[in-house]
Parts: C-alpha cells; sequence; structure tokens
C-alpha cells in the first residue's frame, strides 16, 4: 500500500510542476477582465482629460487689456464636457 501511495504523490507532484508554470504565467493585469463586465461600465484607457474624478492643472492664460468702464475678469477653468475635460478661457465680465 505505501509504494501506491508513494507513486501516486509523485504523480501529482509531477503533474502540479507542468501545470505550474502555465498557471503563474499571466499577470494580474492580463488576468483582469476587459470590457465592462456584468455592468457594462468598462472605463478602458484612462488619463487625466478623460478622468472625471481629477481636474487637469489649471493654465497659464493671457489676460488681454480691460476695457473701459466696470469690468471683472473672471479666470478659466476646465469644465466637464462629452466624457472629457475642456479648458474655458477666462474673460473680462461687465458688472
Amino acid at each position: 500500500m505505501k509504494i501506491k501511495t508513494t507513486r501516486l504523490a509523485l504523480a501529482l507532484v509531477g503533474a502540479l510542476s507542468l501545470a505550474a508554470p502555465l498557471a503563474l504565467s499571466a499577470t494580474p493585469a492580463e488576468a483582469a477582465p476587459h470590457g465592462g463586465g456584468m455592468m457594462g461600465g468598462g472605463m478602458g484607457h484612462m488619463d487625466a482629460f478623460h478622468d472625471r474624478n481629477h481636474r487637469p492643472p489649471a493654465r497659464a492664460e493671457h489676460r488681454s487689456r480691460q476695457p473701459h468702464g466696470h469690468y471683472r475678469w473672471r479666470a478659466g477653468a476646465w469644465n466637464w464636457d462629452h466624457n472629457q475635460w475642456a479648458w474655458q478661457p477666462g474673460i473680462w465680465i461687465r458688472f
């Protein structure tokens, strides 16, 4: 009985040693499902201009000469528009 158990153990170890490299060859990124899965909300490629939770850094912009009268400068800002950030330039506002 001991010989059969030993042969069975050696056969299992041999089979696992052949299967282990195949199981470990996939990296976590490759093993992750592509697309949306069950919910259908797959993000795909994400960068600063397509991530609504992280606004891109502010831009330096040229401020034109102030018009005559009562005007105040409203600085430009990033606005979320059609699934990406869009820069809205600054303008002079009359008050």
